[in-house]
């Protein structure tokens, strides 16, 4: 009996150091990724590419990321919302979607008049009680898209011991922000969230941005479930990167 404890005990013992050495070996996200249009959710219209540098190590993880394109929020990010931006006579995503038949185009609140009077626009939603509601609802989703990619930092590094860093957010301004990274239990997630103040622009408000990065079991993909909140608008949006091999130079360095 005092042979099949001590075994037992021996058992528990090495599965301990097991699990301890994979939880002081946390995953590596180091790499160049590159966003994979075909499994990311909804990425903005006019979007061309967005890519990370990640360069880490046990103290801290840097990331610089690449951005290209003019970004506008995508139709179908708030088409099921009332008033949302179909034609037909729908709110759309404009401020101005509410009024008659017009149909709302991107931030601008731009209409274009959709048969005011007639079958189409008598039938819209922009007429009905609450569409001009809707569709600013779904403009600001859709814009809280945008501006979960816009407004992510250029360069950034997070301490990974769980203390405080700063860095510049993506706007005009460049609003300080604060950083923080936690590991999750596995070592495979990291948690990362940030928070500023744009107090320098019309819509000055609080910004608040979370991440969570989960590396995938081959290493060879990252998905990020992104969520903000922001004057610019708030949303949630789902990323997914590919690692590519490290030929650029500014990869190399």
């Amino acid at each position: 009996m005092k042979k099949i404890l001590m075994a037992f005990l021996g058992i528990v013992f090495c599965t301990g150091v097991a699990f301890a050495k994979d939880a002081s070996n946390p995953a590596s996200f180091s790499g160049l990724w590159v966003l994979d249009f075909g499994q990311t959710k909804n990425p903005p219209a006019g979007l061309q590419s967005y890519s990370m540098v990640v360069k880490q190590d046990q103290q801290q993880m840097k990331v610089e990321t690449s951005l290209e394109g003019d970004l506008q929020a995508a139709p179908s990010q708030s088409g099921n919302a009332p008033g949302g931006g179909y034609p037909g006579g729908s709110g759309g995503m404009g401020r101005r979607g509410g009024m008659g038949g017009g149909v709302g185009m991107g931030r601008m609140g731009m209409d274009i008049p959709g048969g005011m009077g007639g079958p189409t626009g008598g039938q819209g939603g922009g007429g009905t009680p609450g569409g001009g509601r809707g569709g600013q609802r779904g403009e600001g989703r859709s814009q809280g898209s945008v501006a979960a990619y816009k407004l992510y930092p250029q360069s950034a590094v997070y301490r990974l011991d769980g203390s405080e860093s700063t860095a510049q957010l993506g706007d005009a301004a460049g609003t300080d922000a604060t950083l923080k990274a936690e590991w999750a239990k596995s070592g495979r997630e990291l948690k990362l969230s940030m928070s500023g103040n744009e107090d320098s622009t019309q819509k000055g408000g609080k910004v608040q941005l979370k991440d969570q990065w989960k590396l995938s079991d081959d290493g060879k993909s990252i998905t990020v479930e992104r969520s903000i909140k922001s004057p610019e608008g708030s949303g949630t949006v789902h990323l997914v990167f590919i690692k590519k091999d490290a030929t650029s130079p500014s990869s190399a360095e």
